[in-house]
């Protein structure tokens, strides 16, 4: 066997090998393409500004949406700019009334003093006690309806209530809802305290004694109605603290609705964890500055530890501003009884530092604590871009449904499939054998494709839109061509008196030097209208020329060792005229 011929086989068991495999592994693997917009269902919104803005402005803003869409769990947004409004295109999406609510919504990141704290399963414990039940940090409470007992020991943190019929609820007092901290960046800090939210903190003068802890029970009889104190023997009876009541803890706690969450008001706001569950709310008291403050911020590693460093700008609307409410916080103020300044964005609390200091300078607080590298990350970018720079407006909203999604996905496969039976029916017609040749190296860039769309959805996002299938449909015809081509090539020498071996030989580099030109000139022509177009006309674009990219390595390692390894058998020796380019001339 030839060297030549060593290399064509080893070049054929190559390409098929890649793509068997490539298949295989993305099949194991469970990747499948990700499908765009138009094929399964979603949002699609333009979005403008209401007043003329900077290109820096709309970029920060394509920034700050994208990071809220990807918020909402979806596969593949695509956000750009065009011109000066912004696209927005969120596909796979359910709830689209929040959607199109969330990537126009024009938030402000503000800084609120906390007032109170209470843990979700807190509130939720108290929602199913009695109406008048125990608070966590009371001294003593009793209970409204039957023969319900209430024992509270002072000073511990809990507290239990047994409802007619022995049933009986516990409620932990809060704990510290926040270990993070503002802390000037040098110096000695004590560890960060976080106030409870309803006990005001026990002072101990230097040199007093911690007077022990005494338990009192308060139990209340119906009919009476009274509730009865016991203190232990020898001890001063304690006060009797009226009772709290629940229902007007619900509502304090209550969540402000997003429309009422102003600046100059009081406000309940709640913390989610990373499953978008409540954690906690927290009253919040009238915001004290913006993210207009900040200059910037950043996430960085210290020692063994994340931490968050913002630097405020200059003057009375930055750093002095902080500082006003760092004095405030720091000393558990009325105004900020917790000593936690809350950073809130979207009637959301991001992160609620206690303040350590009293006094900062712009570029000496870092915000440390309880933070994994994730979390620093996410602070650091709201801080940054917390807020859009301008108000935008929908120009143009539009709602694809799943089931037309589905509707569009099933007529482009079927106009792909149709498209592809018709075109190897024709080649198999007019070049024979050689036209299954074509079909078969269609087949392997076919399976190379998919894998790589499979990969590229998988990994990277790139979502298969109808204008996607559409380039691909089109590529098939770019495929074909380059066969023609070739065997177009093999024809004119064979009716020069060549044999078909050795013109299918001779023919491939003449014909493979046009197909390389051909194949070129679409790939420029589709990367220029990716680079140049928006939205579905990039798709297109795209996978025309990732096509159009493996039709030429296909072409090499494929077409022409499979086509020379045919025209070598026994039966194209015997019957030239099978494999579809000509009979050599005979010999006059």
């Amino acid at each position: 066997m030839s060297r030549s011929r060593h290399q064509g086989v080893r070049s054929l068991v190559f390409i098929v090998v890649l793509a068997v495999a490539s298949v295989a592994w993305v099949t194991v693997a469970g990747h499948r393409p990700l499908l765009g917009l138009d094929l399964q269902g979603g949002v699609s919104v333009i979005l403008a500004p209401t007043e003329e803005a900077s290109s820096d402005s709309l970029d920060q803003a394509v920034a700050i949406i994208r990071q809220r869409v990807d918020g909402l769990g979806v596969a593949e947004p695509e956000i750009t700019r065009q011109g000066d409004t912004i696209v927005v295109q969120i596909p796979g999406v359910d709830d689209t009334e929040r959607a199109l609510e969330l990537v126009g919504q024009t938030a402000e990141l503000r800084f609120r003093p906390v007032l109170s704290v209470v843990e979700e399963a807190q509130l939720q414990a108290i929602a199913g006690a009695s109406p008048t039940t125990v608070v966590p940090g009371a001294t003593t409470t009793t209970s409204s309806s039957g023969d319900a007992t209430t024992t509270t020991t002072a000073g511990s943190d809990s507290s239990t209530t047994t409802a007619p019929g022995g049933a009986t609820t516990t409620i932990d007092a809060p704990s510290a809802t926040d270990e993070v901290g503002f802390a000037l960046v040098e110096g000695e800090l004590a560890a960060a305290q976080v106030a409870s939210t309803t006990v005001p903190p026990t002072t101990t003068a230097p040199g007093a004694t911690t007077p022990p802890t005494t338990t009192t029970t308060t139990t209340t009889t119906a009919a009476a109605g009274v509730p009865t104190t016991t203190a232990p023997d020898g001890a001063a009876p304690p006060t009797t603290v009226p009772p709290i009541d629940a229902d007007a803890i619900l509502a304090q706690y209550e969540l402000t609705a997003p429309g009422a969450d102003e600046a100059e008001a009081t406000v309940v706001l709640g913390e989610y964890d990373d499953d978008n569950n409540l954690v906690r709310r927290y009253e919040l008291g009238p915001a004290g500055l913006t993210g207009e403050a900040l200059e910037s911020a950043s996430a960085t590693l210290q020692g063994t530890e994340w931490t968050v460093l913002p630097i405020f700008r200059s003057g009375a609307e930055g750093i002095d501003a902080f500082n006003g409410l760092a004095l405030q916080c720091n000393g558990q103020q009325p105004t900020c009884p917790t000593g936690q300044l809350a950073i809130t964005l979207d009637s959301r609390v991001v992160s609620a530092p206690s303040v350590n200091a009293a006094q900062f300078t712009r570029d000496q607080v870092v915000i440390s604590g309880s933070f994994d590298e994730r979390e620093a990350r996410d602070v650091a970018l709201v801080l940054n871009y917390g807020a859009l720079p301008l108000e935008l407006e929908a120009q143009q909203s539009q709602i694809v449904s799943a089931t037309l999604g589905s509707d569009a996905l099933a007529a482009g496969l079927v106009a792909g499939v149709v498209g592809l039976l018709l075109a190897a029916l024709y080649m198999i017609l007019y070049y024979r054998l050689m036209g299954v040749v074509a079909v078969l190296s269609l087949t392997v860039s076919a399976g190379l494709l998919w894998a790589l769309v499979c990969w590229l959805g998988e990994t990277q996002g790139l979502a298969l839109t109808l204008s996607g299938i559409t380039g691909i449909i089109v590529s098939i015809g770019v495929s074909l061509d380059t066969n023609v081509v070739y065997y177009e090539h093999v024809k004119e020498d064979v009716q020069h008196g060549r044999t078909v071996r050795s013109a299918l030989d001779r023919a491939f580099s003449p014909a493979f030097s046009t197909i390389v030109k051909a194949n070129v000139a679409s790939i420029i022509g589709a990367g220029l209208l990716y680079v140049l177009s928006v939205g579905s006309v990039r798709g297109f674009a795209l996978f025309l020329g990732i096509a159009t990219v493996l039709d030429l390595v296909a072409a090499w390692f494929f077409m022409r060792p499979m086509s020379m390894l045919i025209a070598r058998s026994r039966l194209a020796q015997e019957r030239p005229g099978i494999l579809g380019v000509g009979r050599p001339r005979e010999a006059s």
